[in-house]
Order: structure tokens, then sequence, then C-alpha cells
């Protein structure tokens, strides 16, 4: 299995991935499933900054950590028109946090359904992570859905609980009022 970034020819099977993890998400931000695909193949072509896959024959997992602030309305505005655009928008927000000066935030990390729990995401993760050391960065954040099956997983790469809140448009459309944000060090 191999570790590397984002390609244009991984950009199929890397959105498959995401949605098949993240459905209802999507569902919930781009109303259509199929739209959500389209749109976030045309996103990736151009923000593969931070964007990690794992392959071995064919892609496995994808990961996205947000390095900078990302200037996703005008795609949005550009791609579903103003109205639809800014809906989906305000709702990425809730996830598309900017990171503040030597951190960064991981977006998400999606596993194909059939290859979780066989290493594939902690191996994705540790390159990650060995990646955002070179860059010296300090902090690795994320935000999780309290009752999340994925707290285990963050724990057992030393992610720490930061902070936990409630919000209650992100239980109304995310389905889930409590979050919390984990961390991690990356100076050790």
């Amino acid at each position: 299995m191999r570790i590397r970034e984002l390609r244009d020819e991984d950009l199929v099977d890397a959105v498959r991935i995401l949605a098949l993890s993240c459905e209802r998400e999507l569902t919930v931000i781009f109303k259509d499933i199929d739209v959500a695909r389209d749109l976030l193949r045309e996103f990736f072509k151009k923000e593969k900054e931070g964007c990690y896959v794992a392959e071995d024959g064919r892609v496995l997992a994808f990961a996205w950590v947000l390095l900078n602030k990302v200037r996703i309305f005008k795609f949005l505005r550009e791609q579903i028109g103003f109205i639809d655009g800014l809906r989906a928008y305000l709702l990425l927000k809730f996830f598309l946090r900017t990171p503040k000066k030597g951190e960064c935030f991981l977006i998400f990390i999606a596993v194909s359904p059939l290859r979780r729990w066989s290493g594939i995401g902690s191996a994705l993760m540790e390159r990650v992570i060995e990646d955002l050391r070179e860059k010296k960065l300090k902090r690795i954040n994320c935000i999780i859905p309290a009752e999340s099956d994925s707290l285990a997983f963050f724990n057992k790469l030393g992610f720490e609980v930061a902070n936990i809140f409630e919000n209650s448009l992100a239980e109304k459309y995310f389905f889930s009022r409590q979050w919390v944000l984990m961390s991690k060090d990356l100076s050790s």
C-alpha cells in the first residue's frame, strides 16, 4: 500500500469513497449525492493542497487537511448559483474552520467501507502527521460528533479532547447536537 498526495486520476475513486463515507452529510449540504460528487471532483481538481490518498492498485482512502483558509464560496456560486451556493457554503462553514498560524484542520478521512478496520486509516493519518511535522506545523485539529465511533480512532493516534460544544444548527442539519474538538500536538 502506498500513501501519497492526491492526483487528478484519483479523483473519481477518492470522491466515491468520500461520498460513501459521508453520504448523509453531503446530501444535506448539496441536496443530492450525485451533485455532491460532481462538485467535489471539480473542487479537488483545483484544491489538492493537503489532500492524501492511500492506494493499493486503486484508491482505498482519502483525507483532506486544511492548511490555509479555503475560498469555497466563489467556487460554489459559480457551480450551483448564488442561493444554493450560499446555502452549501454556510453548511460547510461548520466544518471548514480557518486554521490558526502553525495549526491545521483535518476536514475528513474516508476509508472505503470494505477496507475499514484494516489499518489503512491509521497508516494514512501517520503519513499525514509526518508530513505536517515536516512542514513545522504545531497542531492538528478535527471536529467530530460526540457519539462518533471515530473518537477511539483519534485517541489511538494521540489526539485529545480539546473542547466539547453544542450546536443546534449542526443538530438540525448534521444529526448531532454535541461535537468534540480533537487536537494533537505535533511538536513531539
